[in-house]
């Protein structure tokens, strides 16, 4: 596969992951997955379709994994470097979302702008249009995504071989080679990401 055919792939997975991170599955998502190619795909990196009866126990699922898990956090950056909501990484993510003139997902639904998912879908936008800001998301706001999926990727069902699937993605995308990321990209008057 050429670079820029593997860099679309990666952002089609980047695409579907950060939206599966960022809420529980519901039957029209679980019916989009349903249509090939995608089902092939998803089959390809071991995420096994649920069938419609088993969506409740899943929300349960998302819940116990994603939003208050035991024994671990939430995947947002500010929650792993921090402790807290709305810290620097945050900060960081608006800002090269800004940059670039995106607002964060519809997806998102009110969720952290430095929730894996969110950081996923706006690297799946960047990653052509603005390839400077795409390596800065990768620098400085993924690096950490790969331990905070360990705990749900232990998992069974559904949402552990999501979460899987998604850090051999975020393993990816860390290892591309990155385009020069110049702070000339980001707006003047800001300090440098940290």
């Amino acid at each position: 596969m050429s670079a820029p055919d593997e860099h679309d792939h990666l952002a089609r997975a980047a695409q579907l992951f950060g939206r599966l991170l960022l809420r529980e599955l519901d039957a029209p998502t679980l019916d989009e997955l349903r249509q090939e190619p995608v089902r092939e795909a998803l089959a390809a990196v071991g995420v096994e379709l649920p069938a419609d009866d088993d969506l409740p126990a899943l929300a349960q699922r998302y819940f116990a994994l994603f939003l208050h898990p035991e024994g671990a956090l939430p995947p947002v950056q500010s929650l792993w470097r921090h402790r807290q909501y709305d810290g620097d990484a945050a900060t960081g993510v608006r800002r090269i979302a800004d940059a670039a003139n995106l607002t964060l997902s519809d997806a998102a639904r009110g969720a952290a702008p430095d929730h894996l998912g969110c950081v996923l879908i706006l690297w799946a936008e960047l990653h052509k249009s603005r390839p400077e800001l795409a390596a800065l998301l990768v620098e400085h706001h993924l690096a950490w995504a790969e331990q905070a999926l360990q705990h749900a990727a232990a998992q069974p069902g559904f949402y552990g071989a999501v979460s899987a699937a998604a850090r051999d993605l975020v393993g990816a995308l860390t290892e591309q080679p990155r385009a020069p990321a110049p702070t000339s990209a980001l707006p003047p008057s800001e300090p440098e990401l940290k």
